[in-house]
């Protein structure tokens, strides 16, 4: 057994405990925003735009945080970066609900910066400390985030009428402070060492697989993030209560329960991985047109939706871990794609938030969503399962 198989078996249930306490705030903090979107436009004077646009911010910064996130991990090593972007997101969270509109936005920045960044070193995290439990440790992360953004979203309406909605929205940054001590306990680990570089003459940039997989996951986190922004304000369009609003919201994210626990069986199985891309993709789809055509059937469509994105979202995680060789190229690819992504989703929220004020109600925002979901399971069919080694 050499030294990396014995770090991975010691380590790996400390490594899962820190995944789930950092994928709390990988998500929860921006999807709460949808639940409480109508006291904090009242309190603080925001437009339906201006919520639209704090709702697309963050992928602007998610993308600028993947670009840099190689760079300074080669240059400052990955643990210390793990450790520092943890503990930046911990204080854009305790921070930004509490100095007015501006503070708002710039906290959000801030926390999306750091969000950036953890969502591209991740996966060269778990390939350097779990090599061997690449699918169960994504799987773990991404279920922490998709579970615990469905929690929050739901959560923050009734602790904000116990504590109001600042307290309800700043308190999860402890979960951030307690991942950041798990980190602390890896930066030591002599498994890769932090800074290796690849091969010289390599580039991802350059590899059309990952421009592939780039438009796969930003599509996908386009749909995440404008279901996040609106799906309550879609679904009071058609006469839903808040409660319920909220509910059904809850429903969308604990979907990913069963779906990532399926889709590791199955990735376990050796389960084509264009074939989950594509049943991914198409429940993503369904789901979209069922929201424009059969809007009495929310529940089905939450329930799908839930499925789709949590299956798309975590595939795409896997990937960068399974489709290249070391940990280096992992965070190279990851680093690119995410920065691709993300700057593709950013259209998102703002789009559909612009397209709503300009139309007044939700048809157009929904069929131009459903377009781009069907081009999406175009890009599902040309992911594979070979390597991107350069």
């Amino acid at each position: 057994m050499t030294a990396h198989q014995v770090i991975s078996r010691v380590c790996l249930p400390v490594l899962l405990v820190g995944l789930i306490l950092a994928a709390v705030n990988m998500r929860t903090p921006l999807v709460m925003l949808g639940s409480v979107a109508p006291m904090v436009a009242t309190e603080l004077g925001l437009t339906t735009t201006m919520i639209g646009l704090l709702g697309a911010l963050p992928m602007p910064l998610f993308a600028f945080g993947a670009l840099v996130s190689a760079r300074l991990a080669r240059r400052f090593g990955l643990h210390r970066m793990m450790i520092v972007m943890t503990l930046l997101l911990a204080m854009g969270v305790a921070t930004r609900s509490w100095f007015g509109a501006t503070v708002l936005f710039i906290g959000t920045l801030i926390l999306s910066f750091a969000i950036g960044m953890l969502n591209a070193l991740i996966a060269p995290f778990i390939k350097q400390h779990a090599a061997g439990h690449i699918t169960v440790a994504t799987g773990v992360f991404s279920l922490g985030m998709s579970a615990m953004a469905g929690v929050g979203a739901w959560a923050v309406v009734p602790l904000s009428e116990y504590w109001g909605w600042r307290v309800s929205m700043s308190f999860w940054a402890v979960f951030s402070l307690a991942a950041a001590l798990i980190w602390w306990r890896f930066a030591d680990k002599p498994t890769v060492a932090d800074g290796a570089e690849f091969g010289t003459g390599y580039s991802v940039w350059q590899n059309h697989q990952a421009w592939h997989l780039a438009a796969f996951l930003g599509l996908q986190s386009l749909l995440f993030y404008s279901i996040a922004s609106f799906l309550p304000a879609i679904v009071m369009s058609y006469g839903a209560t808040l409660q319920q609003a909220v509910r059904l919201a809850l429903v969308c994210q604990l979907m990913a329960l069963p779906a990532i626990i399926g889709l590791t069986y199955l990735m376990r199985r050796g389960v084509s991985v264009r074939l989950l891309a594509i049943v991914g993709t198409s429940m993503n789809a369904l789901a979209v047109a069922g929201l424009l055509f059969m809007p009495t059937q929310m529940l089905m469509w939450s329930v799908l939706m839930g499925l789709g994105c949590a299956m798309v979202f975590t595939l795409s995680l896997m990937m960068f871990s399974l489709k290249t060789t070391t940990a280096e190229m992992a965070r190279d690819l990851s680093s690119m794609a995410q920065a691709i992504g993300y700057s593709i989703a950013f259209f998102g929220p703002f789009l559909l938030g612009w397209l709503y004020q300009w139309q007044g109600d939700w048809q157009l925002p929904l069929a131009v969503l459903l377009l781009l979901m069907l081009v999406n399971v175009g890009f599902a069919w040309t992911i594979s399962q070979t390597k991107i080694d350069g």
